[in-house]
């Protein structure tokens, strides 16, 4: 790779680790906007057979303060990732926080192969970081009563194997991603009601 053709995986990096630094607060949690994505190397395609980009994440998906959530990781699947992928992170997180941009769940470890992540995220090896509840695993979507939350899960192709360790702090793990990035892909799922007026 000519070394003017890291220069858009770079910026896009340098995003990555300043959210981190900045405690994920304000707008572009983890980089541009897919309108926005001129610093960015390459996209792909990530769907899920349970729920559309820009629609409602299933109950069954959500925490269990609402009936029938069950707290488990939506099933995803990912096509198009760029030449030379080692290995995928994945992190979940709600831009639309009180508190700002919370991260629900940061995973890493998923082989170059993989195109499916199945329901719970049932892996053979994983890593996953500290989320910004500063705990290991996945947090899922639990909107305070009457609010509307964007849930956003952004798929990360990477050029090395696990780049972070386990219970690594958020700070690390987001800046080690960027640091290995050569792509990425979202699908973005709503959850919650806003209350009527």
């Amino acid at each position: 790779m000519k070394s003017k053709d890291r220069r858009p995986i770079m910026a896009a990096a340098g995003t990555l680790a300043l959210a981190g630094t900045l405690g994920l607060s304000g707008c572009g949690l983890l980089g541009l906007d897919r309108t926005s994505s001129a610093e960015l190397s390459e996209w792909f395609t990530v769907t899920s057979p349970v729920f559309r980009d820009g629609l409602d994440l299933p109950t069954r998906y959500a925490c269990a303060t609402y009936p029938g959530g069950t707290g488990k990781t939506p099933p995803l699947r990912w096509s198009g990732t760029p030449a030379g992928t080692r290995s995928y992170a994945i992190v979940m997180d709600d831009p639309d926080a009180e508190t700002g941009a919370f991260v629900h769940w940061v995973i890493g470890g998923i082989d170059g192969t993989t195109q499916l992540l199945g329901e719970d995220a049932q892996l053979d090896e994983k890593v996953e970081g500290l989320n910004t509840g500063e705990k290991v695993g996945y947090s899922p979507p639990c909107p305070p009563k009457g609010e509307r939350h964007r849930y956003r899960f952004t798929i990360y192709a990477l050029n090395t194997e696990v780049p972070f360790r386990s219970g690594a702090s958020l700070q690390d793990s987001l800046a080690s991603i960027a640091k290995h990035t050569l792509g990425r892909g979202r699908i973005t799922g709503y959850f919650g009601s806003r209350q009527s007026s």
